[in-house]
């Protein structure tokens, strides 16, 4: 390890290995040369890592973010050469982003004379491969542009990456002049290419001639353009696998033809009136937009996954175009649009509906379902035909959060053929309570599901949750584990509380307790052996956690008859 060879240690863990020894390396050198790595002391000792050879140092160097990069060039003549010498410059927000000015007129100056120490740094080192003939394997840069002369910086530096037969390319601008930048000509000449990642820049009609002969992953993001640039720069690109157009301007028709290499296709908040796309290999395809929106995917025959979020698909075009992707395996739609769905699917595996407002009738009929995630009102007519269990089922309520009636719980039975069940959507503890009426006269929804788990918005309080576990053990009549879950404003984002349950063989004091006369099987009451909870909880107090306990412990023993164990743990209860 000492001769930084390890050759068997993970991509993430070499790079800290190397990020930690050059870092030690700057700052043992930097004061004074204290100890640390052992590479410079004061007397003189041998500088193992300046030893290795530049090959070596320009792929560590390559792992390290820019500014230490940077700082590596003051360690000798060596480093400055080598890191003028690196195949991946990245140049991003953290380099060109901070403030030109503040109340300090003296640290204004040192901050403009530090960014005008970079632009030469910049410079010259693009210069350097470009007069070296040094290949650039990725350029990155953000940059902010000001002034006419900041622009013509920008045409220097993209043409000496040009030169450099660059490989990736990524170019975000911010803009402050009147106009967008626009793209020199040679970028969409440069046959090198096989990443490029442009935004907030300009696409002008003079490019009737494009050439991206090795481009394989184009993302345009905030550019300003039109349908004939569009269409003459995807021509342009026989090898493109995965294309996003995001924020774009100037665009109305988008229609791809002949395009056998693509595999993945992103168009969002573009104002599209029409997307036609002909990819015979398209395998993803993510489609948002919120004008309504023309949309034809027929072509796509071996579409695999596919999420539409859209206002302009009607119940036909849904039906239909569904019906021609034989081999779609993930389907995610968002439309307030549609009234009533109906799909047959034998290839489909996972299917979310999101907000759709309008729907009142769901037929489905995919015996490979595993996963179903609903989100909508409860006042539907739902129809499942799944030939085994489902692994995940989701039911997401809408507010304001219809009260529990019978068309609720019927449509919760409906999805709850699985084996892990999610309830979520919830405002308070006390939404998710379930009438007692209601649990007397009708059978629990989800007597098969193993994994229940809620999420709610606001916590709840010590002496109510109870009736919250009542009620979901009702739901859930004979769960493995119970998880209930609400947001916070702070890391990790959410508290829980996590019940496991255990069992024995069930045993009946009567013939037919009125607490199962309409399940298939005895409830938790009669088989409950064992119960730890756990708690993963930031803002519960000891003075909460302690009437939790309290509280749940009583429950418990009262009602599951052969319980042997309680376990509270969290807070420094066990």
């Amino acid at each position: 390890m000492d001769s930084l060879s390890f050759p068997n240690l993970g991509y993430k863990k070499r790079r800290f290995v190397v990020s930690a020894r050059l870092c030690q390396v700057n700052s043992s050198i930097m004061v004074d040369m204290e100890e640390g790595f052992n590479v410079m002391e004061k007397e003189h000792k041998i500088d193992m890592i300046s030893e290795l050879p530049d090959t070596l140092l320009q792929q560590i160097l390559c792992f390290l973010p820019t500014k230490q990069v940077v700082q590596s060039g003051m360690l000798s003549r060596r480093w400055k050469h080598v890191w003028h010498t690196i195949p991946v410059l990245e140049f991003d927000r953290s380099c060109f982003e901070p403030k030109l000015w503040c109340r300090d007129s003296k640290k204004t100056r040192q901050i403009q004379r530090k960014r005008v120490e970079l632009y030469h740094c910049v410079e010259q080192n693009l210069l350097s491969h470009c007069r070296q003939g040094l290949k650039i394997n990725k350029f990155t840069l953000f940059m902010k542009l000001t002034t006419r002369k900041s622009v013509s910086r920008l045409d220097r530096w993209i043409d000496y990456a040009v030169k450099g037969d660059i490989e990736e390319l990524n170019l975000e601008f911010y803009r402050s002049l009147s106009k967008r930048y626009i793209l020199p000509q040679r970028v969409l000449l440069a046959k090198s290419i096989t990443v490029l990642t442009l935004r907030g820049c300009r696409l002008e009609s003079l490019y009737c001639d494009i050439n991206l002969s090795s481009l394989k992953k184009l993302s345009l993001s905030e550019v300003h353009t039109n349908d004939q640039i569009i269409h003459n720069l995807v021509a342009g690109c026989p090898l493109i696998e995965d294309m996003r157009l995001e924020s774009c301007y100037g665009m109305k028709n988008i229609h791809f033809s002949a395009l056998s290499k693509l595999k993945a296709i992103m168009l969002r908040y573009n104002i599209l009136e029409k997307v036609e796309l002909e990819a015979s290999n398209l395998y993803d395809a993510y489609i948002e937009e919120n004008k309504a929106c023309v949309i034809n995917l027929i072509h796509c025959k071996n579409l695999k996954k596919l999420e539409l979020y859209t206002e302009c698909m009607t119940d036909e075009w849904f039906h239909y175009h569904i019906s021609q992707l034989a081999h779609i395996e993930k389907l995610i739609i968002h439309c307030n649009m549609l009234g009533k769905i109906k799909i047959s699917s034998q290839s489909l595996k996972a299917l979310f509906l999101v907000e759709c407002d309008k729907l009142v009738e769901v037929k489905i009929d995919t015996p490979k379902l595993c996963l179903l995630s609903y989100c909508g009102h409860s006042k539907i007519s739902f129809s499942l035909n799944a030939s085994v269990y489902l692994s995940e089922a989701s039911y997401q309520m809408v507010r304001p959060v219809d009260h529990w009636d019978v068309q609720k719980i019927e449509l919760l039975s409906k999805l709850s053929n699985s084996k892990l069940l999610y309830l979520t959507g919830f405002y308070v503890a006390k939404d998710v309570v379930v009438p007692k009426e209601l649990r007397d006269t009708l059978p629990s929804p989800s007597y098969n599901v193993k994994q229940l788990k809620v999420v709610i918005s606001q916590p709840w309080n010590g002496h109510e949750i109870d009736r919250l576990v009542d009620s979901l053990l009702w739901i859930s009549p004979l769960p493995e584990i119970l998880v209930i879950t609400y947001w916070i404003n702070v890391k990790p984002w959410k508290d829980t509380a996590s019940f496991k349950f255990s069992y024995r063989k069930p045993i009946l004091d009567e013939e037919n307790p009125s607490c199962c006369k309409l399940l298939p099987f005895p409830c938790w009451r009669h088989c409950l052996k064992t119960v730890t909870i756990e708690n993963f909880r930031v803002y519960a107090d000891e003075e909460t956690l302690k009437s939790e306990k309290e509280t749940l412990e009583k429950y418990f023993y009262e009602n599951a008859k052969f319980l042997e164990s309680f376990q509270f743990l969290g807070g420094g209860f066990d």
